[in-house]
């Protein structure tokens, strides 16, 4: 069964979670305001009373450290706590957001056997919690087997043609406009019985690849 891939991704683990991120903000923050006023770590660590490979670590983001240690750690570098925590919020709010023009496409799978594609509508798919994609099946076409994890749910709604879904020993005929929500975990395939180009939005939760 021959498959093409148009840009193939890389492989990635689950992504950085919102305490791993903030760990890497303060990490840097500590680091610029200790950087700024040519203090060594280990002089830092003299004078804060903190651990030198604790401060290592936090300032690689390897750990958060405690609200005690970064008392300590602002008080040695004279600077208020609030602005050893600036930063935080605001990079929170920034990868809260992923923004793909039309321009840009992200991944895009095309597998000729089975006369379909499928094109990731966001990016870095394995650090979010929804998986939406845009399928895209030929007149006959149909995607492959699908079987995931038990918990993953799927949701599709058919934008343009004549989508035939089997879920199980069930099949759902879906028209344009038409929408299914199912337990992804139960095997499933999506046929094109027309004669047009068929496309559906199918958004997956969690991303699954």
């Amino acid at each position: 069964m021959g498959v093409s891939l148009a840009r193939q991704p890389r492989m990635r683990r689950v992504g950085r979670q919102p305490a791993e991120q903030a760990a890497k903000t303060l990490g840097a923050r500590l680091r610029a305001l200790r950087k700024s006023q040519k203090i060594t770590l280990v002089e830092l660590a003299k004078a804060s009373g903190v651990d030198i490979a604790t401060i290592s670590r936090i300032e690689t983001g390897k750990m958060t450290g405690t609200l005690e240690s970064h008392i300590k750690l602002a008080t040695a570098l004279g600077a208020k706590i609030t602005e050893v925590y600036s930063g935080i919020e605001e990079a929170r709010v920034k990868d809260a957001v992923t923004l793909q023009p039309a321009t840009k496409r992200a991944d895009v799978y095309v597998h000729d056997a089975g006369k379909f594609s499928m094109a990731m509508l966001t990016t870095d798919i394995l650090k979010k919690q929804l998986m939406p994609v845009l399928i895209t099946i030929e007149p006959g076409g149909s995607t492959h087997k699908e079987e995931a994890r038990v918990g993953t749910e799927k949701f599709l709604y058919v934008l343009e043609g004549q989508v035939e879904a089997k879920v199980g020993e069930a099949t759902h005929i879906l028209k344009k406009g038409s929408s299914l929500y199912l337990d992804a975990s139960i095997p499933h395939t999506l046929r094109n019985p027309g004669h047009a180009l068929a496309k559906c939005l199918s958004v997956t939760t969690p991303p699954v690849l």
